[in-house]
């Protein structure tokens, strides 16, 4: 999985858990990306660059996105739903990929 460290802003919520942790996190076995819902962010991109980081690959060289998911529905259902409201989960380039309209991404990856 490359050389990918947790990075965290601080920033905590109310239950503790912190909103802007970006890499691998060993507790839970899966790596987060954040991407900013209502900032112009593309969902799209932090979900290709963090799958490509769990699978070690040059985000470039990774399977099109919009053949797994319809990635112009699931950016207009993130943007039009209020943060923290909706996940949606799909596998993608053999992991499970979790985004939510409060803008985080988790990736876990398949043993291979």
């Amino acid at each position: 999985m490359g050389d990918n460290t947790t990075q965290s802003s601080g920033e905590a919520t109310g239950g503790g858990v912190d909103v802007d942790v970006r890499g691998y996190d060993p507790s839970t076995g899966a790596f987060h990306d954040r991407f900013d819902p209502g900032g112009g962010d593309d969902p799209v991109v932090a979900i290709v660059r963090a799958v490509a980081a769990v699978t070690d690959r040059d985000p470039t060289e990774m399977p099109l996105l919009f053949e797994t998911v319809h990635t112009g529905a699931l950016s207009r259902v993130l943007d039009a739903s209020p943060p923290g409201t909706l996940e949606v989960t799909f596998p993608y380039a053999g992991c499970d990929v979790t985004v939510s309209s409060d803008g985080t991404v988790l990736v876990r990856g398949h043993p291979g």
